[in-house]
């Protein structure tokens, strides 16, 4: 007979102190600054910097979306999964109509229309590919997944969106940026301590915190890199 493992699908486990690895990881994603990454110094006066920036989103959006989908699929247990569910949740918003008018992938693309940047100008770029490649990588495994869109994501997206915010205030304020930004800040939050508290959960219950704070460095790095890549195309005018 097999041994089911009845608990590990239905059981809810009480939240604890955060697990020290995650901890570790959210202290080297804010370490990091990349608010003040050089590209948001650029941007602040370049409308091409603030275009490349909504075209490049707009291809990270869909994946990511999808990358959570993913995520929430690997997570046998009901409680911790609906813990993931409310963060695809807030991605996506309520359906009125057949449309998602308040997810973040459509408010985004509002801001493009406001922007009148063109569908046939959203074409990835390769540092995009690349960012894209490393999400979808760790994403093949749930320790790796939580840490890549809870850390390299959602932890990131705090400092990452209020800095972009100011730039749009400063160079493109007539731009429908401000509520797909401040979706993304608002609930972000939220949404980054869901998924420490499912990884603080399941390192507890024998998950690797190893595997978890390095795929949430390789996330995170994989972001600084993305944007040293784009302000370099910037300055060399490869736009």
């Amino acid at each position: 007979m097999i041994d089911y493992p009845f608990d590990e699908w239905f059981e809810s486990s009480p939240l604890g102190e955060r697990h020290p690895a995650v901890q570790r990881a959210m202290d080297y994603a804010d370490g990091i600054g990349l608010e003040e990454h050089r590209f948001f110094e650029i941007a602040a006066s370049s409308p091409v910097a603030l275009r490349a920036w909504v075209t490049q989103e707009l291809i990270v959006t869909g994946p990511f979306s999808q990358a959570l989908l993913r995520l929430a699929a690997l997570v046998p247990n009901v409680h911790m999964r609906a813990m993931v569910m409310v963060v695809i949740g807030g991605e996506h918003g309520r359906v009125v109509g057949g449309r998602a008018p308040g997810s973040h992938p459509w408010l985004l693309n509002e801001l493009r229309k406001s922007m009148g940047i063109e569908k046939k100008e959203v074409q990835p770029l390769s540092e995009t590919v690349e960012f894209i490649g490393v999400l979808d990588r760790e994403v093949g495994s749930v320790i790796g997944g939580l840490a890549a869109a809870g850390i390299g994501n959602e932890r990131l997206i705090l400092g990452e969106y209020s800095a972009v915010k100011l730039c749009f205030e400063a160079c493109w304020p007539n731009s429908k940026y401000a509520r797909f930004l401040d979706a993304n800040i608002t609930e972000d939050f939220q949404h980054s301590d869901l998924l420490a508290d499912v990884a603080s959960i399941l390192i507890e219950q024998g998950a690797s915190p190893v595997e978890y704070y390095n795929a949430a460095m390789r996330s995170v790095d994989a972001r600084v890199k993305f944007y040293d890549r784009l302000a370099n195309r910037i300055l060399a005018d490869q736009i």
